[in-house]
């Protein structure tokens, strides 16, 4: 299988723990829904972005069978407090966490350096986004929650 259908299969892995959060929304939404956050969204909410980290292997080889994915979480509230329980959520649902993801081996799923908090006023209504940064690491083998 190719990098990008890996990729795939670790999007829906995370995505499916960040969506059986109760009562907070998920983009890109399940279902075929939005992917990306619509206009008018109300916080809290968490966007979520995931990007292939081909350091072993290269993105033109394909020789590495390890896969990192970036899992970037962009955690919105109406203000820092909201912001910040979207966070908690987040990490609640990911942090140490082995995703089943079939035919791969998964590491448990650690923090890396996020960005500072940001004020967004831009839409016309005030939000605070805070993006956690998360690192999830495969290799081919069995699944091992």
């Amino acid at each position: 299988m190719s990098d990008y259908g890996r990729l795939q299969d670790d999007a829906d892995a995370v995505l499916a723990l960040l969506r059986a959060i109760d009562g907070l929304t998920v983009y890109p939404a399940a279902g075929g829904g939005a992917t990306v956050v619509p206009t008018g969204a109300q916080p809290p909410y968490v966007s979520v972005h995931l990007v292939a980290d081909r350091p072993l292997g290269g993105r033109l080889t394909h020789r590495s069978s390890r896969m990192r994915t970036r899992i970037y979480c962009h955690c919105v509230g109406a203000d820092d407090i909201a912001a910040r329980a979207v966070s908690d959520l987040v990490a609640g649902a990911l942090l140490d966490v082995r995703p089943d993801i079939a035919g791969r081996a998964c590491a448990p799923i650690r923090s890396e350096p996020g960005r500072d908090p940001r004020p967004d006023e831009s839409t016309g209504e005030s939000v605070v986004t805070i993006t956690d940064v998360y690192r999830l690491e495969s290799d081919p083998g069995s699944t091992g929650s």
